[in-house]
């Protein structure tokens, strides 16, 4: 489910409003008191503030995310070279019309999902095994189908990692969002508060604590944050 975002301005200009709000509202706490806030608000406020700008950016997690997609795709290209390998020789052992070389289902290999491609390598390897005996001539032996079978568990191996990039990257996310929009409620409520103190009185201070002036947000530069649990790619 996506989270709603209840602030219009970019996440860089939430955390320098935190801080300018902690400045704010030091200055003018014996007057928040009237309104029931007690003297560690600058504190609440700022410790939230740090808390929120502590939290990596998306690109930081996208970067990881494509980390090790790269790793997944390398190990997926092993993987297919090598069935691709095992696949010919079988060919030219048993022959491209008979029924033993048919069992290996060779055709469609480049068009299997992650995880059908493990599935797939394993059933390879696994026939492989059956006719090493007819495969010997080709030099299909035991260690190649060993070889086989530790790049098959490094390309299942880095897909769990994939998998994992992505959810924790879809995580960290949520954890920014919900963080900054509690950050952005906070801040809200005190400005709204420290322009009733001022309204009338001193226009300069009042407008320390309008959030929205005539400077258009920037929320668009935080595109990347918009991010959603996707299918992980082939």
């Amino acid at each position: 489910m996506k989270q709603t975002r209840k602030f219009a301005m970019s996440y860089s200009e939430l955390a320098q409003r935190g801080d300018r709000m902690v400045s704010l509202i030091s200055r003018d706490i014996n007057k928040f008191s009237k309104y029931g806030y007690t003297a560690d608000l600058p504190t609440t406020l700022g410790g939230l503030t740090n808390t929120f700008k502590d939290i990596e950016p998306d690109m930081y997690w996208e970067g990881h995310q494509t980390l090790v997609t790269n790793a997944k795709n390398k190990n997926r290209e092993k993987t297919t070279a090598l069935l691709g390998e095992i696949g010919f020789k079988a060919k030219l052992a048993l022959g491209e019309n008979s029924k033993e070389y048919r069992m290996f289902r060779i055709s469609g290999m480049k068009k299997l999902k992650d995880s059908q491609l493990v599935t797939y390598a394993k059933h390879v390897c696994a026939t492989a095994k059956y006719f090493i005996e007819q495969l010997a001539s080709r030099n299909v032996d035991d260690a190649l189908l060993a070889e086989c079978l530790v790049v098959i568990t490094a390309l299942d191996d880095s897909i769990d990692d994939q998998i994992e990039a992505i959810s924790l990257r879809e995580q960290k996310s949520v954890e920014r969002l919900d963080l900054g929009n509690e950050l952005y409620e906070m801040i809200s409520e005190t400005s709204e508060v420290g322009k009733r103190i001022w309204e009338n009185k001193n226009q300069a201070f009042y407008d320390d604590y309008v959030l929205y002036g005539s400077t258009r947000s920037s929320a668009t530069e935080d595109n990347e944050e918009e991010v959603e649990l996707s299918e992980t790619s082939s």
